[in-house]
């Protein structure tokens, strides 16, 4: 990845449990949910770093 290329961030979905809805499959999916999240985070804060590096090296 170069410097500043952005890889794709992942969907992240707010899910509603439909009524009747298997219980289990809610869970998974908030589940999977929040691993999106979390990865997104990782990304955006791995970002913010390379830009701090590349802006200190400029001061």
């Amino acid at each position: 990845m170069t410097g500043l290329e952005m890889r794709a961030l992942y969907y992240v979905l707010f899910p509603i449990q439909a009524e009747g809805e298997d219980r289990q499959r809610y869970l998974d999916n908030m589940k999977a949910n929040e691993n999106n999240l979390n990865q997104n985070f990782t990304i955006l804060a791995q970002k913010l770093q390379e830009l701090e590096a590349r802006l200190s090296i400029l001061e």
